[in-house]
């Protein structure tokens, strides 16, 4: 008996031996595939950034040894560029697909190799797939699993059970060990233990000869490693497994000898046992209540924000104190930013996946450095420390780059300044110079590195400590920063960002005078205007937000909010005071169900958690009432709870549209103007910023014209424009450039939906961009019916639809070119 069970436990325990290194081998096969596309990742961001350079930047990437080579693919099945001279097809590789749809994806073609690939964006859309493609004689060298010093035999499979990846140990590669013998015979019990573990094993005599057949999932969907080893190769432990059982057998006699003992104080070690596992308890319900929590301080931070927001945007609009008005500014400023790191706090699927892309748009410099200017301008008051501001006036006025990013670089790196100094002066020097490039490139020519420098007269870093400058949670000089609040994520966290967008990040320090953190970015020009003096535009700054929409009145108009908050009441009847609609408030669901059975009423808006009954079942009561004046008005959920996939969950649930709280003006007055019947909505006269320019007699983007005017609204397109009238003219001339009539037609005349749905959702955003609404409106419905797979929809209105598009384009073109 002692002999059987010395023979189970060593199976067992060399069958967990083996899953642990097949685990090891998996995890570290993972991060080498992974690898790749991150640096996929980072080289995609700057082609983003710099479309009309793809062959140059991409020429200097390529392997001398040739063992890869890069290539970048537009949906239409053209290759944009190829460092090979392969023949690759669309249908070739599944990641072409995958990547055209958001993914990072890794994909296999026999004959062909192994491909990487990665979305490369244009603004927001996708417009070509970046892949790197591993030649198939290459494949092993660089990403072959090699198992137990070559004795061993690992390959990675996709979850067709196909190889993706081989091994060099032929022999074991044999079909006889993964016939109807070999691996399938134990195949039903590796998966049994994937059930439970990411890896598994499994014992198998085939002809007389002991395997270990083993599994383990890669981080990757879709990919596992499968493997054999001979059990003489791990059998050299077999002594001392049988030492240890045998030890152990000794001990439990030991034990036995001492039974009585061991009852007598079992009683004491029960009772503490149950304690632990009452925290234990405890432990995991705090844990599983933590996407409750996280949902429920969503609405609980948000509300408050939004009652400072929304009123700060009262006073902006009624105040006429300048003094008073620049206060209220810096709380505008100070708010937003606040309300963004909130954000992503409460993003749980960002938190705990770790992804963070880079979205390059067009952004103001001067907004940029305002908003890291008042971030920090208090904390240093507070320290009586100076914060200068030197910021070279010739910095063109717009750039094309990751806004968000960006701030959130300067931001860490003043804040550290801050917190660490406490004495003297923080500085922010920001200046660009100009690229020189080869002037044949076009618009790339049209390009400037970004210099940011943050100097602190501050405590300094040793020499040794620069070293670790940049890495997770670590801080520096503990015993001397005891006193100082931080994670060390911060700079950690900036050089990423950094790293995301092609730049660098250096420090120089000496120890107990200072430090000085240089950021070099490569950014666009979007606008060659010089800045200007920064001190003289922060105290000339005004609100532009009410010029941002066409104003409207709708006096007949009615509409309804239920809400438990009296200020976001308030707030709500503030921001549409101008409007002169109708507005009939409710505290809770219950309140509102009453006024819904008994008025009529245009647009209903209704908060989630409210008391008595929340707004997602008196909505759901409201959609049962028997008799009502309100069976087919538009009811919009007006949240606090930002958490991911929220606004998914209300419009599943049958809501007309979302807004998320704190509630901004212009949005509240889009959706109004999205809902309302347009017989209640008069426009009245044009924002102030608009009569400013024409009262200067700038040429309008777009000529007064009865047939244009049909179809361009100028006032929404200048406010996706920031009410620049240059560039929303640059903007319609390039969506006169981007006529996609040709592709739509082709597309339609082979009947390739999915690919007519991927060409009209770009219509349907660039139009709304220029102010061309009613196309953007019907692009979208047709957009909407391949989705849903409607195709008789779009074969009624194509013809139509493409008229009135090119009809558009024609007198875009007219005017412009």
């Amino acid at each position: 008996m002692l002999r059987i069970k010395f023979s189970s436990l060593f199976q067992s325990y060399v069958e967990k031996q083996i899953a642990f290194q097949a685990e090891n081998y998996a995890e570290a096969t993972g991060e080498r595939l992974v690898l790749q596309l991150k640096s996929l990742v980072g080289i995609s961001a700057g082609l983003s950034a710099n479309m009309y350079n793809i062959d140059r930047m991409l020429s200097t990437l390529e392997d001398p040894n040739g063992e890869f080579y890069y290539g970048v693919m537009a949906l239409n099945d053209k290759i944009v560029y190829s460092g090979g001279d392969h023949d690759i097809r669309f249908a070739d590789f599944k990641g072409f697909s995958e990547s055209f749809h958001g993914a990072k994806y890794i994909s296999y073609c026999k004959g062909k190799g192994l491909l990487f690939s990665v979305p490369v964006y244009s603004g927001k859309n996708i417009k070509y797939v970046l892949f790197r493609l591993f030649k198939e004689e290459f494949i092993i060298k660089n990403f072959g699993v090699v198992s137990y010093g070559g004795k061993g035999y690992a390959v990675l499979r996709d979850s067709k059970d196909e190889i993706i990846i081989d091994s060099d140990n032929e022999a074991l590669g044999k079909s006889l060990l993964w016939g109807k013998r070999g691996y399938q015979a134990v195949r039903e019990k590796l998966a049994s233990g994937l059930n439970v573990s990411i890896a598994s094993a499994a014992n198998l005599e085939v002809d007389g000869v002991e395997y270990y057949y083993f599994v383990a999932d890669l981080k990757l969907p879709g990919v596992v490693l499968t493997g054999v080893v001979p059990a003489e190769v791990v059998a050299s432990e077999k002594d001392d497994i049988s030492f240890l059982i045998i030890w152990v057998f000794g001990l439990l006699i030991f034990m036995f000898s001492i039974a009585m003992i061991y009852v007598v104080v079992s009683e004491k070690k029960a009772r503490e046992n149950k304690e632990l596992l009452r925290e234990k308890e405890n432990a995991e319900s705090a844990s599983k209540a933590k996407s409750i929590f996280l949902a429920n301080m969503s609405h609980e931070i948000r509300t408050p924000i939004n009652g400072i927001l929304g009123m700060d945007s009262m006073l902006l609009k009624e105040c006429k104190d300048e003094s008073l008005r620049d206060y209220a500014l810096n709380i505008q400023s100070a708010g937003q930013t606040l309300l963004s790191l909130v954000n992503d706090i409460l993003d749980i699927s960002k938190i705990e996946s770790g992804k963070m892309e880079i979205l390059p748009v067009t952004y103001s410099v001067f907004n940029v450095l305002n908003d890291c200017y008042n971030m920090v301008a208090i904390r240093a008051k507070d320290k009586n420390l100076e914060l200068v501001m030197d910021i070279s006036p010739e910095i063109p006025a717009a750039l094309f780059g990751d806004e968000v990013r960006i701030r959130q670089i300067i931001n860490n790196l003043l804040s550290n300044a801050v917190k660490y100094t406490n004495e003297g002066t923080v500085t922010l020097s920001v200046w660009t110079e100009k690229v020189d490039v080869d002037p044949m490139q076009g618009n790339n020519g049209n390009q400037v590195e970004l210099f940011i420098h943050v100097k602190d007269t501050g405590i300094g870093i040793r020499e040794k400590d620069v070293g670790k400058l940049f890495r997770d949670f670590v801080r520096l000089d503990e015993k001397r920063n005891r006193n100082i609040e931080g994670t060390g994520l911060g700079l950690n966290l900036t050089k990423q960002l950094v790293d995301m967008m092609g730049g660098f990040i250096s420090v120089d320090s000496v120890y107990g005078e200072g430090s000085t953190f240089k950021v070099h970015l490569m950014q666009q020009v979007s606008d060659e205007k010089p800045l200007g003096d920064f001190y003289k535009l922060y105290k000339q700054q005004v609100n532009v937000m009410d010029a941002a929409h066409e104003k409207f009145i709708a006096p007949d108009a009615r509409v309804l909010l239920a809400d438990d908050m009296q200020m976001n009441l308030k707030v709500f009847a503030g921001l549409l005071k101008d409007t002169k609609i109708q507005i009939d408030t409710a505290i809770n669901g219950a309140e509102a169900l009453k006024l819904i059975e008994k008025n009529h009423y245009d647009v209903v808006f209704l908060d989630h958690m409210m008391p008595v009954m929340d707004g997602i079942e008196a909505f759901r009561q409201m959609r049962q009432l028997a008799k009502s004046p309100n069976t087919n008005t538009p009811v919009v959920m007006l949240t606090a709870n930002a958490v991911v996939d929220a606004k998914n969950q209300y419009m599943d649930e049958g809501f007309s549209d979302y807004i998320a709280k704190p509630i901004r003006e212009e949005v509240l007055l889009s959706c109004l103007k999205k809902f309302l019947p347009k017989e209640l909505v008069k426009s009245v006269a044009k924002n102030s910023a608009v009569e400013s320019a024409n009262a200067e007699n700038e040429k309008p983007a777009v000529q007064s014209s009865t047939k244009l005017s049909d179809f361009l609204d100028e006032a929404t397109g200048l406010a996706y424009c920031m009410n620049d009238q240059k560039f929303y003219k640059e903007m319609l001339g390039e969506y006169v450039s981007a006529d996609k009539t040709e592709e739509l037609m082709e597309a339609f005349s082979k009947e390739d939906f999915e690919y007519y749905r991927i060409t009209v959702h770009a219509v349907k955003s660039t139009s709304l961009t220029i102010g061309a609404i009613k196309v953007s409106e019907d692009a979208k419905a047709l957009e909407m019916a391949c989705k849903e797979g409607d195709f008789d929809f779009v074969k009624k209105n194509h013809e139509a639809f493409i008229q009135k598009y090119t009809a558009l384009i024609r007198l875009l073109r007219t005017e412009f070119c």
